[in-house]
């Protein structure tokens, strides 16, 4: 019975010295980061066996843990984003780097040379803010693409802390993996372990799988690419983006070969940022390359069109949109492409130009498929050409939705959103070849001044139009180019030329000749060719020839005749030689009809008349455009029949205004995407801005969520000091009852000695 006693104080007294040891370790590392609690498990031994500590627990939540670790990821990459979003949005917002203060300026100074256009020194000033918007353009870029080379660079930092992390987790599943085997208590390790997997939740997202005969665990990012097997960890390297070079990717080595694997990363720095790169940095380029774009293209387009201080047409006041490098730029080949390929992007249509990028796709030597960033569209050979008969050479795309693809030299020409993409295959392209096309990515760092001469500033238009002194009519003529090369055009053969007299007509009607007196009845009068009718000198005769058709001859000297016309049923029609049908009834033989102008005072058609005697007639609108060839010809209000204007060229150009206006009105039209230039600045201000605050409050909302769970964690595997102050009472109460049971075991076993 004493030997009972004294195993069994023995026991207890091995138990919970044990047990407070266990205490003792949770009192010395209250303050030690990711330190668990841990709890001995007593044990009662069967037959009164007494007691043994079977196990020592770790206090931890798994599943909290691993939902610990998502929420640092999320909030990591939240807060990423949001560091970036911000600096974005400072950038375009502030005065100091705006693009819309700049603009603002250039469109004050050209008001200032509108207000004067003789003056040089408002001339001058007007360039040099037409230089101080181009070197806004070009610094806003260069912040914007700065953030790209800090991205990259962080990139590489994480990813060298990443590599340092998952050979700590490695090491640290051999270790565990090994106490296991031995039978000892690994709670450190596993805290270190959980320590680890929480840093590395900081920088990426990841999931893990346990093996619970080892208790190693297998960390997996991206879909399922392992970073960690057991006690091997695999090598994360940043790689040079296949297209991009300016770009850095994430790659993953697993064997002998590199995998990318950005486009699967999420979660972490490395996932915001590269959220971030893609959906707001990219963007943003693309959308301020697309205002520069159309800016340079439209304000090129209107000076164009007007004339400088010595008469000269106007030149390009920004480098030409589609010069050679420009276009070449737009087109990127990825490096481990079979074909020896070079391509170029042709802004056909500035209107239509997306702000977005383009992936071309080969499938075969004459398949592919061309995706759109922004919203995922793709085409392809089933559906291009759907539009109409498909182009039979390069030349003839010129409508968006069509492509051609030569057979013979395997060339390609495509044109989507305004862009004739051309690419040359050098032979033929191969399978599985790729291609990223931009265009607009670069143009507000390619953006810069051409004109730089004063005098040189096409403020005045090249035509103007004069009227007569004894115009009595409300009529009002204007006059404006519509084509840059108006004066190229102007001299083909048969177009009107000016100067341009201008005229008016009463509407025509048909009547009796006088004298005649006629039989049949002639009606419905209309004019089927104005091109015709130009050539023609009323009054028209038409006299039937005595068979029942009809001889027709005009005024002109000498006259156009025609003779032996049949009626087709009531119809005459006479539109190949004189422009108009009517009909004519019960005719008989000497029957004659006169077409003229009628007596009214009201003009129904305009006469234009040049300098070689060409003629242009047409029906007057009230303030619809005559188009000729590169201008056209506006005259509004109601002229009577004796006012006459004419179009001439512009020879007082010093204090001309009127293409100065134009340019100027552009500030307000909705050439990009149906906004302005500043609007659209602006909206995508407002685009960065929103992202940004949006941003800021999931990562606020992350980071509450996040220390939520870490204080419920902390709940529960936290080192409570008052309930380990009342177990190391306990603990201690028991060992000393435990050494009074060895005592009262020893005396007993004394006593039965001397009865002896």
């Amino acid at each position: 019975m004493s030997f009972g006693l004294l195993t069994l104080g023995t026991q207890s007294l091995q138990a919970n010295q044990t047990a407070l040891s266990v205490t003792g370790q949770n009192i010395s590392n209250v303050n030690t980061e990711g330190y668990t609690r841990q709890r001995p498990v007593f044990h009662s031994r069967a037959d009164l066996g007494g007691v043994e500590i079977d196990d020592i627990d770790r206090v931890a939540d798994a599943f909290l843990n691993r939902q610990i670790w998502t929420d640092s990821a999320t909030y990591s990459s939240y807060n990423a984003f949001e560091d970036f979003a911000n600096e974005l949005d400072n950038l375009m917002a502030s005065d100091v780097t705006s693009i819309s203060k700049a603009m603002d300026d250039y469109f004050g100074a050209l008001q200032t040379a509108v207000d004067d256009p003789v003056s040089l020194p408002n001339r001058e000033l007007f360039i040099a803010q037409s230089e101080a918007l181009v070197q806004r353009f070009n610094d806003l870029d260069a912040n914007i693409r700065r953030q790209n080379d800090t991205i990259n660079g962080r990139l590489e930092s994480n990813v060298a802390t990443i590599n340092t992390i998952a050979g700590n987790i490695a090491q640290l599943n051999d270790d565990i993996r090994i106490a296991k085997a031995a039978g000892n208590v690994s709670s450190e390790l596993l805290d270190q372990r959980d320590a680890k997997l929480e840093e590395l939740s900081e920088y990426i997202g990841f999931t893990t799988l346990e093996d619970g005969n080892t208790g190693e665990v297998s960390v997996f990012i991206g879909n399922g690419e392992p970073l960690v097997v057991g006690q091997s960890a695999n090598t994360l390297y940043t790689i040079t983006s296949p297209a991009d070079s300016s770009q850095l990717n994430l790659g993953i080595q697993i064997g002998n070969s590199v995998g990318d694997i950005t486009n699967q990363v999420t979660g972490g720095k490395i996932g915001g940022m590269l959220d971030y790169r893609e959906n707001t940095l990219n963007e943003t380029l693309d959308e301020l390359g697309r205002i520069a774009l159309v800016f340079a293209d439209t304000m090129n387009e209107q000076h164009q069109k007007g004339m400088d201080l010595d008469g000269n047409p106007g030149g390009l006041m920004f480098t030409d949109i589609n010069s050679g490098s420009a276009a070449s730029n737009r087109v990127l080949a990825e490096r481990d492409n079979l074909s020896t390929t070079t391509g170029s992007a042709v802004i056909s249509d500035v209107s239509q130009v997306q702000a977005t990028e383009y992936e071309l796709i080969f499938s075969g030597p004459q398949e592919f498929t061309l995706i759109r960033g922004s919203d995922e569209m793709r085409w392809n050979q089933a559906s291009l050409n759907a539009n109409g008969p498909a182009p039979t050479n390069a030349s003839e795309v010129d409508q968006d939705g069509e492509f051609y693809l030569d057979a013979a030299n395997g060339d390609l020409t495509l044109r989507i959103d305004g862009v004739t993409v051309t690419m040359d295959a050098a032979g033929s392209f191969a399978t599985g070849d790729k291609f990223l096309i931009r265009p607009t990515r670069n143009a507000a760092s390619e953006i810069d001044t051409v004109l730089n001469q004063a005098r040189q500033l096409a403020l005045a238009a090249p035509l103007a139009t004069s009227e007569d002194s004894g115009n009595t009519g409300t009529a009002v003529a204007s006059v404006s180019i519509t084509d840059q090369d108006y004066a190229a055009q102007s001299v083909v053969a048969g177009e009107m030329t000016p100067p341009i007299d201008v005229s008016f007509r009463t509407a025509l009607e048909v009547i009796d000749t006088p004298a005649a007196t006629n039989t049949g009845v002639a009606s419905n009068l209309t004019v089927t060719d104005f091109s015709v009718m130009s050539g023609i000198t009323f009054p028209l005769t038409i006299t039937e020839d005595g068979s029942g058709n009809f001889d027709i001859t005009d005024s002109a000297t000498p006259a156009n005749t025609q003779t032996g016309v049949a009626l087709t049923g009531s119809q005459l029609d006479l539109t190949a030689t004189f422009g108009v049908t009517l009909d004519i009834t019960g005719a008989a033989a000497g029957d004659s009809f006169t077409v003229q102008h009628d007596s009214s005072t009201d003009a129904a058609y305009y006469v234009l008349t040049d300098g070689d005697g060409d003629r242009q007639v047409g029906q007057y609108v009230s303030g619809q455009s005559i188009q000729l060839a590169g201008f056209e010809l506006t005259i509004s209000n109601q002229p009577d029949i004796n006012d006459t204007f004419v179009v001439r060229a512009n020879t007082d150009g010093v204090s001309d205004n009127r293409n100065a206006l134009l340019m100027s009105d552009l500030q307000f039209a909705k050439t990009v995407e149906g906004a302005s230039y500043q609007d659209k600045y602006g909206q995508t201000v407002e685009r960065v801005g929103t992202e940004a605050a949006v941003a800021q409050v999931n990562a606020q909302a992350g980071k509450a969520v996040l220390d939520s769970n870490k204080q419920q964690r902390s709940s529960i595997a936290g080192v409570n000091l008052d309930e380990e102050a009342a177990k190391l009472v306990q603990y201690q109460q028991a060992y000393q009852a435990s050494a009074q049971l060895i005592r009262a075991a020893q005396t007993i076993f004394d006593s039965l000695l001397q009865s002896v």
